[in-house]
Formats: C-alpha cells, sequence, structure tokens
C-alpha cells in the first residue's frame, strides 16, 4: 500500500501530517458553534394585511384570497397557507427548499405590488418577513414586582428590551403581557347626540389640533430658516379645551362630549410567572448564531440589570434553551467518552497487551478531532446530529486500526521482523480495509444527500460520519503500520504478567478454542449446505413475524425535563376570566414535587404554559409518568379543552393533525365534528381538538343599500365609525417626559359593553341642510342582525380548513394511521373535499420515501464496491445475500426494548448495512487469497473463517462496547437516541454471528452457480471478467 509504504519511509512526514490535521481540529473545535439542531433556512415568508373592524370573513374575501391568488403565482411556491381573524389577515407562503429565502420574500414583495389596488382602501399597507416555523425563544425572562404592570412595561421597553437588543446574536425580542399607557378620549354618545356631532368631526379636530409639522422656509439675505408649526398639546388636561364644531352658534369643546383620561391599551396578551402576573421577554436569535454565547450574554446582562432594577422588581430567567443544548452535548460527549473507552478495553482483551491497544486507540481521538477541522470547513455546529454522528462513529473508527494491527501481531506470529510485519500485513489487508471503509462510506453518503426538511437535518449526520471514517482509514494506513514498526515486538517477547495477564492469556487461549470449534462448525454447514441455509431462511422470516408488534412513529420523544399545557379558551373570553382559567390549571401542575416553574401566556384565546421539571437525577418520575398523571386532571375541567405536548426534532403542535379542506365551511364542520367523535373514541388517542371555533356572538351590521345610497352614507364610513367607537382608533401621539403615548378616541366603556342606541350614531349624510352638511343616524341606515360568526378562519392552498389533532398516549403513529385511516375513508366526503395529514405524519412519509432512497444508493454502491474489490459481477451477491442477517436482530432488539421504528432505528438499519460488509468483505477477500495460492475452496473458507474471526470478532464487539453508553439513555433527553443503539447492537450481534456462517455458505452455492453456468474458465484456466 502506497500510503502504509510512505509512513514507513518517511515516518517524520506522516507523523506530522496527522498532527497537522489534529491541531487544525483543535482549533476548529473552539470556533464551533452550539446549537441544539442543525441550522436549517426554512424559505417561508409571511404576508400580514390589516383591516381595521373588518370581521374574519370580510378580511377572507377582500384581503387573503387575493393575497393568495396573487402569491400563488410566484416560482417556486409549495403551499399557501393563511390564518385569518378579526382585522388582520397572515397569509404563509411555503416554497420549495432550493429556493432562496431573501428571493422569495422580493418575488412575494414585488406581486402584492400588483395588487394593491385589489385590496380594501382603509388596508394598512402589507407587511412581509421571511418566516422560520421552527424558530422558538433560546430564552425567555420575567419581570414582576410590587410595581404596577404599566410602569414595569415601561421599564422593560425603555432599559431592558433595549439593552438585550444589543447583544450580538440577538434577532427578535417579543414582549408579551404589555401594560402600554395611552390617553383616552372617551365619548359619551348621548352628548354626542344631543349635539348632532359624528364621530369623523372629532377625529378631525384632533388630528388637526395636536399637530406638529414643517412648514417650508424663510430666505433673508444671508440665510435660510426653516419654519415649523407646532401646535403639540403640552399637557394632557389641554385635550379638553380642543374645539369640534359649532352648533346653535355655540363652540363645543371635547370637554363638553367626551372625557380624557390616562388609559391602559387593551392588552394584546397576558403573562404569568409563578401564578403572578408578569411582564415576560422572549428572546430569539439570530440565524446562524450560536444559541448557547447569546445564552450567556444575556445572563451577563441579566445580573447587570438586577443591579439596578427599582426595589421591589424581580428579573427571572424562566425558560434557557442552552441549559438543556449544554445538557445534550455534555451527555454525547460523556457517550463518545465510555464508547471509546469500552471500545479500547475490548481491544485489550482481544490482543493481549497494552502497545497494540494503544496504537489502536490513536484511530479514536485522531479522527474525531480531525473531524472538527472539517466541521468548520463546512459551516456545521456541535449539535445533536453532527455530535451523535461522532458517537456513532467510536465503534467504527478503531475497526480499520484494529484489523491492519491484528494481521501485523499475525504477521509477527509467523517470525517476521516488526518492519517487515507491518509492511507486509497492511499490504495484504489494505484493499479490503479500503473496500470496508468505502462501503461506510457508501451507506452515509447518500444519508447526508437526502432530499426534503428531512434531508436539511440529517446532513450533518451523514457528512460527519463519513468524514470520521476516511480519517479513521488514514490513520490506519499511516499511524497504525508506523508505530507497529517502531514499538511491536514479536509475540514470545512481550508475554504479560501479573492478574491481568494472565487473564488475557487465559481468555486468548480459550478465543483459539472457539477458533477451532468455529472451523468444525464451518466445516459441518459446507458439506450440509441446503439444511443450513433453510434454518437461516426460517430464522430470518421468523424475525419478520415480530415486525407488527412493533410500532412506527417518526422521532421518539425524550425527557427534556420540560414541557408545554396548551389550553384553547372560548372565544372572546375577558382578561379576568382568562387569567381565572389559567390559575385553575396552574394550582393543578403545582401540586406536583417535580415541577419547578411554571410561565404562561395567554394570546389570542390561546394558553401557552411552559413547564420546567426538576433535573432528571432528583425527580422519582419521568416527565412521560407526570403528564399521564396530569392529563386526567386537567381534562375534568370544564370549558376548558387542553393538551400537554412534549419537545421533539421536527415536532411542532401534537402528535397527530389532520386538515380537512373544502369550500363551504358548514359541510367543512359537519364531517370535522364526525372526524373528531371517530378521534375521541380511539383507545390511545388523547388531546383531541379542532381548529373551528364557532366564535364570539356577532351583531352584523346590515346596511339597507337604497336607503345609504337616497342619504349618501358610505359602507366605509359606517365601519370606520364603529371601529373608532367601539375598538378605539389612534389619532396620534402625546408626548410627556422622554415618552410618547397613543391618543386614542373610543366610546366610553360603560357604553361600549352592548350595541344599543344606533339612533345616538351620526355619520355625515351626502345632502345639505341649512346648517351645514347633513347629519344621519345609523338606525335610518342599517339593522342589527345576531348572529355567530367563526372568530378564525383557516385556508390551505385556497381552501378553507379544519384542522384536527390529537396527541398519542402508548401508541405508535403507524398503529394509530393503520386504525384511523380506513375509517376516515367511509366518512365518504363529498366532491371537492379531502383529508390531508400533515404534522409528525407527513414528516414520517417524507423522511420514510427519502430513507428508502438512501438505502437503495447505500446498497447499490456497495454492490459497486464489491464488485471493483473482488472484480467480479457474481462474488458480491455471496455478501449481498448476508445483508438482511442484520434485519434480524434489529427487530429483535427492538422489539425487546419496546421501541417504535423510526428514524433513529431507521439510521442503525443503514449504517448495520455497511457493518455486516464490512465482515463479509474481510472473511472472503482472505479466502480469495487462499484460493489463489492453489487452496481447495471449502478448505479455503474454512481457513478465512478462522483466521479472520479475530479481527471480524473484536470490531463486533468493539461496537457493541462502543454503541452501550447509548443504547443504556441515562442522560437528559437520551430517549431519541437510544433506539439507533439498540437496533445496532442487535443487528451487530445476530449479523456477525450468523455472517461468518452464511456468507460462506452463500460463497459456495455462487461459486458452484459460476462452474455449471461458465466451465470455459475452469477448462481454460483463463478469468471471465464477468465472473
Amino acid at each position: 500500500m502506497f500510503l502504509a509504504d510512505l509512513s514507513l519511509r518517511r515516518p517524520v512526514l506522516a507523523t506530522v501530517t496527522i498532527l497537522a490535521l489534529v491541531a487544525l481540529g483543535i482549533t476548529s473545535y473552539f470556533g464551533l458553534g452550539i446549537n441544539e439542531w442543525p441550522e436549517v433556512e426554512f424559505p417561508y415568508v409571511a404576508v400580514t394585511i390589516v383591516e381595521p373592524g373588518a370581521t374574519p370573513e370580510q378580511v377572507e374575501n377582500n384581503i387573503a384570497r387575493e393575497v393568495e391568488d396573487a402569491i400563488g403565482q410566484v416560482s417556486g411556491v409549495k403551499h399557501v397557507n393563511s390564518h385569518i381573524q378579526e382585522g388582520v389577515a397572515l397569509v404563509f407562503a411555503e416554497f420549495t427548499l432550493e429556493t432562496v429565502p431573501a428571493t422569495a420574500a422580493q418575488d412575494v414583495r414585488d406581486k402584492l405590488g400588483t395588487i394593491r389596488g385589489k385590496l380594501p382602501t382603509d388596508a394598512q399597507e402589507p407587511v412581509i418577513s421571511r418566516f422560520d416555523p421552527s424558530a422558538e425563544p433560546v430564552m425567555s425572562l420575567a419581570v414582576s414586582g410590587s410595581m404596577p404592570l404599566t410602569e414595569i412595561t415601561t421599564l422593560v421597553n425603555d432599559d431592558i428590551r433595549k439593552k438585550i437588543e444589543s447583544i450580538n446574536g440577538v434577532g427578535v425580542v417579543n414582549v408579551l403581557g404589555e401594560q402600554l399607557k395611552e390617553v383616552q378620549i372617551q365619548l359619551d354618545q348621548n352628548k354626542m347626540a344631543a349635539y348632532n356631532l359624528t364621530t369623523l368631526e372629532v377625529m378631525n379636530s384632533l388630528g388637526y389640533e395636536n399637530l406638529e409639522a414643517p412648514a417650508g422656509n424663510v430666505t433673508t439675505n444671508d440665510r435660510k430658516i426653516s419654519l415649523r408649526t407646532s401646535g403639540k398639546i403640552q399637557k394632557m388636561a389641554d385635550f379638553n379645551n380642543i374645539p369640534i364644531a359649532k352648533r346653535g352658534g355655540i363652540q363645543l369643546y371635547i370637554r363638553d362630549i367626551a372625557k380624557v383620561m390616562s388609559g391602559v391599551k387593551d392588552p394584546e396578551s397576558i403573562s404569568f410567572f409563578q401564578g403572578k402576573p408578569t411582564i415576560g421577554v422572549d428572546i430569539i436569535k439570530q440565524s446562524g448564531s450560536n444559541t448557547v454565547i447569546v445564552a450567556d450574554d444575556v445572563r451577563k446582562i441579566v445580573e447587570g440589570l438586577k443591579q439596578t432594577l427599582p426595589e421591589g422588581v424581580s428579573l427571572d430567567i424562566v425558560k434557557d434553551n442552552s441549559v438543556n443544548i449544554r445538557g445534550s452535548v455534555n451527555d454525547v460527549i460523556k457517550t463518545i467518552a465510555e464508547g471509546g473507552i469500552l471500545a479500547i478495553l475490548t481491544v485489550l482483551l482481544f490482543m493481549g497487551n497494552w502497545r497494540t491497544t494503544i496504537i489502536s486507540a490513536i484511530a479514536i481521538p485522531t479522527s474525531i478531532i480531525s473531524t472538527f477541522f472539517a466541521m468548520k470547513v463546512l459551516g456545521y455546529t456541535l449539535n445533536m446530529m453532527s455530535l451523535m454522528a461522532l458517537s456513532l462513529s467510536v465503534g467504527l473508527l478503531i475497526d480499520d486500526a484494529i484489523v491492519v494491527i491484528e494481521n501485523i501481531e499475525r504477521h509477527l506470529g509467523m517470525g517476521k521482523s516488526p518492519l517487515v510485519a507491518a509492511k507486509d500485513a497492511t499490504s495484504e489487508i489494505g484493499l479490503a480495509v479500503m473496500a470496508t471503509t468505502f462501503t461506510l462510506v457508501a451507506v452515509f453518503l447518500p444519508l447526508g444527500m437526502m432530499s426534503g426538511i428531512t434531508g436539511k437535518f440529517f446532513k450533518q449526520f451523514g457528512i460527519t460520519v463519513v468524514v470520521a471514517v476516511l480519517v479513521s482509514l488514514l490513520v490506519s494506513f499511516t499511524l497504525v503500520p508506523l508505530f507497529s514498526s517502531r514499538y511491536l515486538k514479536q509475540q514470545e517477547e512481550h508475554k504479560a504478567r501479573g492478574p491481568l495477564g494472565k487473564f488475557l492469556d487465559w481468555f486468548n487461549r480459550q478465543f483459539e478454542i472457539g477458533q477451532d470449534l468455529y472451523a468444525r462448525l464451518l466445516g459441518i454447514v459446507l458439506k450440509n449446505r441446503t439444511k443450513s441455509a433453510l434454518i437461516v431462511t426460517l430464522l430470518f422470516f421468523g424475525s419478520l413475524g415480530l415486525i407488527p408488534f412493533l410500532g412506527v412513529s417518526f422521532m421518539p420523544t425524550a425527557d427534556t425535563g420540560e414541557f408545554s399545557v396548551v389550553a384553547t379558551l372560548d372565544s372572546g373570553l375577558t382578561e379576568p376570566a382568562a387569567a381565572q382559567a389559567t390559575k385553575q390549571i396552574e394550582d393543578i401542575i403545582r401540586t406536583y414535587p417535580e415541577v419547578l416553574e411554571t410561565y404562561s401566556t395567554i394570546k389570542n384565546d390561546q394558553l401557552n404554559i411552559y413547564v420546567q421539571l426538576k433535573n432528571k437525577a432528583v425527580r422519582k418520575r419521568s416527565s412521560f409518568q407526570i403528564i399521564s398523571d396530569l392529563r386526567p386532571k386537567l381534562n375534568a375541567l370544564s370549558g376548558i379543552q387542553v393538551a400537554l405536548n412534549l419537545k421533539g426534532l421536527m415536532q411542532m403542535g401534537k402528535d397527530v393533525q389532520y386538515s380537512l379542506q373544502g369550500d363551504d365551511l358548514d359541510v367543512l364542520e359537519t364531517y370535522a365534528e364526525k372526524a373528531q367523535k371517530i378521534l375521541e373514541t380511539m383507545p390511545g388517542v388523547t388531546d383531541v381538538s379542532s381548529s373551528y371555533k364557532p366564535g364570539k356572538p356577532e351583531e352584523n351590521i346590515k346596511i339597507r343599500s337604497a336607503a345609504a345610497a337616497d342619504l349618501g352614507v358610505s359602507t366605509g364610513l359606517v365601519a370606520s365609525t364603529l371601529h373608532t367607537l367601539y375598538s378605539g382608533t389612534v389619532i396620534n401621539q402625546y408626548r410627556e417626559g422622554d415618552h410618547n403615548y397613543d391618543v386614542r378616541l373610543m366610546l366610553d366603556p360603560a357604553q361600549r359593553k352592548t350595541l344599543t342606541g344606533l339612533d345616538k350614531i351620526y355619520v355625515p349624510g351626502g345632502n345639505s341642510t341649512p346648517e351645514g352638511q347633513a347629519m344621519i343616524s345609523l338606525d335610518q341606515v342599517t339593522d342589527k342582525v345576531f348572529a355567530p360568526a367563526p372568530s378564525e378562519i383557516s385556508r390551505s392552498d385556497r381552501k378553507r380548513e379544519i384542522q384536527l389533532s390529537a396527541n398519542l398516549a402508548n401508541l405508535s403513529l403507524g398503529k394509530f394511521e393503520e386504525k384511523f385511516n380506513p375509517v376516515i375513508q367511509e366518512l365518504g366526503l363529498p366532491p371537492g373535499y379531502k383529508f390531508v395529514a400533515g404534522g409528525q405524519s407527513s414528516f414520517m412519509g417524507e423522511s420514510f420515501t427519502s430513507m428508502g432512497i438512501a438505502l437503495v444508493m447505500g446498497v447499490l454502491f456497495i454492490f459497486f464496491i464489491l464488485a471493483a474489490q473482488f472484480e467480479s459481477y457474481i462474488d458480491p451477491f455471496s455478501i449481498m445475500f448476508s445483508l438482511p442477517l442484520a434485519i434480524i436482530g434489529a427487530i429483535m432488539a427492538l422489539f425487546l426494548a419496546n421501541d417504535d421504528f423510526g428514524m433513529m432505528a431507521n439510521i442503525g438499519v443503514i449504517m448495520l448495512m455497511g457493518l455486516v460488509t464490512k465482515n463479509a468483505i474481510l472473511l472472503i477477500d482472505f479466502a480469495k487469497q487462499q484460493r489463489a495460492q492453489g487452496v481447495e475452496r471449502d478448505e479455503a473458507l474454512v481457513i478465512a473463517g478462522r483466521t479472520r474471526l479475530r479481527p471480524i470478532i473484536m470490531t463486533s464487539v468493539a461496537m457493541i462496547f462502543g454503541m452501550m453508553p447509548l443504547a443504556l439513555g441515562l442522560g437528559q433527553g437520551s430517549e431519541s437516541r437510544a433506539p439507533m443503539a439498540h437496533a445496532i447492537i442487535g443487528g451487530v450481534i445476530t449479523s456477525t454471528l450468523l455472517t461468518l456462517v452464511v456468507v460462506p455458505l452463500m460463497y459456495s452455492f455462487f461459486d458452484d452457480l459460476r462452474k455449471k453456468f461458465r466451465p470455459s474458465t475452469l477448462m481454460t484456466g483463463k478469468k471471465d471478467l464477468a465472473l
């Protein structure tokens, strides 16, 4: 081998080359970002358009449909979803992953510009932004105390928020539960009617009087002087003196028809910390920034702020994602270390001396550290996927070194000098070792090149493994033969001493006995091939019988020490009622001794309670057990629909999400109700909910078109008048000290409770009277119609939709779909209506398809590598038939561990394809070498089996022990990674044992097949290139 020969001839060059990679790796490690998951840039664009006072149906018809049609014409759009509430339309465009997000946002902006004239005149300008559906706060703060919340809000906005926004890496800071001061001008409906005044007149007067604007310039002989009109109100009491209009020759002022008060803006959200009202601060990091560094910087700012806060005000960190990230990263690093130590001890056990063990062990740290350099170059971070790849690689990294050094030891046993043994042994095994490594590359490279969102997440996983095993191959061909030639001695010169040495000698003697027994067993198998093949076939198909007992899921959930409670409150619930509902739930949650903190927010009729549990080490119950016990207690609360969710990869919302799509909302409601009842009666299905809300009772103001036309009253003026009176309209701002406050015109709160007295609300008409413009009361042109209306409307791909969602308890997603999908098909949806699976079901289908393609590509490239290695199209099949043997153990291990077959288990199975091939290559390659020296086929197979048994068993045991810490899943959140290790350990055990028998068996079958159909090879002695 060129690399081995070069290393033996130029040892300094080989050593400094590896040292350079290690040095680059160490330097790169400290520059790697740390995040929970790989940074994935989602090509989503959000469009927000506000139309004050419009009902959800009006917003849908006048805005959402127009925007959807326009965005649907943009290149690269995959899906368009809309969420519509009173006065606002949120339209989300999902683009293909190949689309550049910045380009997508600009294309949407350009397209919306062409339809601006079609939107309502009172609609505000569209706000277009890039949207990340997976973005969540990396940290949440709670500011509370004895001060009024209005003053705490000012403190947060003036001081805390600004300092946090200045931190490098912080993207968005959202303040929840704000109590914003404002100046409220509360109109008296009766006085307005008595003076025959319109709301429009009051609005115009406020706008004209409280005004400051540039008035141009005056040019003198030598200078230019700027003019400015200043009419800003200096004191709040001065609002009372603003003139409005004259009636009967009498000047009317604000004080005659309204009260001027310091009030609080209706809160958009409410927040609580530990059951007490608080101002919440959610911190979202910039894309690509280091979560841990951002969190550390925020903590430093928080500590400094605590020293300057007013007395009685506290600032608490209620949520910090970096804590779990640190814990998970440290747990994986610990797993890597433990797995490496166990793998090294395995080498010591089989090789029997420290020198060979240390030389082999060099491959693990060298490969891992060097991989950090490649990760830095590729722009990767230290996250769960890349670190999981390294932990998975521990057992692989030592494999090549084990095979090479074991062969060197064998050659030393032949009496060769260390230098000659290192050269000959590496040359003999070199191509086989390269082939075994390339088979691993063949199965992991397609994994790193998968398409879709799943591919984006698993790219770093697959490529990191590929880089690590390639570096380990380099080490095996450079440092291992180099150090072996310098530090190993002939076997009789390094007999171990002491109790440990005696044990190792005893173990190796027993292993040699095992080698002899295996050789005899293999001889029997080769003489009874049909029976042996039948036994293996029955074993394989017998293991397949366990598949129906395995659940199928997307990603396993883990105990991360946190969960959320999501409750849908009745539409239109008042702030005190919502606070009372929150208190009911929080009081129940805090009865659990495992609960550390609760942080609650209410927004848009939805309550979210973040529950932080105590550390896993001090808890007696897992988060799964706590949720299972808590769920029935919360469901017993009347009038509250509750769901309990665990955090997981690509899991946004509940376990099960279905969308019922169509045009008619009544039809959708009918079938959604039927489907919901089906879900509620299914065992194992919990937290069933529907996105459809009948809505708060709504009094529709129907305009009598003929009467309005006769009196010159416009629909828009009626809508804006009612919106101003009942929701309030911000006219301008009032400055007091260093703060600006909104000036809101509204109806007196006591008169806002009911929509009565339309005869006392006036709008200007189109006709004139002797006193000026005619004043028309609304009861002359409108009728009141009392009817419930939807408080929000959801749309998907230009169709209305109702979403059904649920969580699963002791039921896998695959088992659920088997039961639910056939039943839902029997509902008989009308033409134009359909059920669409979303959430994890959608991800699982896409991911399993990508995994299947990656597996097929991996197996195909394994065949190409084997064909190139053996220069034959037939020999690879003797190895390929051994691939299913790994599935036997994987299925059994998953069944015994009570794991679902999900993404992690799938990765384990894919990896097994490479591991099985590694062992088979070592065996067949040596057998072919023996046959080339004239040894009879069956004898060559027995010799190869006996000779290669030690490296095969060593690498397999090293892999098993390397995976053991991962399989035990002892760290916080490690449950999600355990199924992968279970599948690998089970598959390695069965595949190793069966490969040692089945591969020689299949080789002999295919060799006979070749003799039968191509006898010319035997007669002429020439090799047939096709075989």
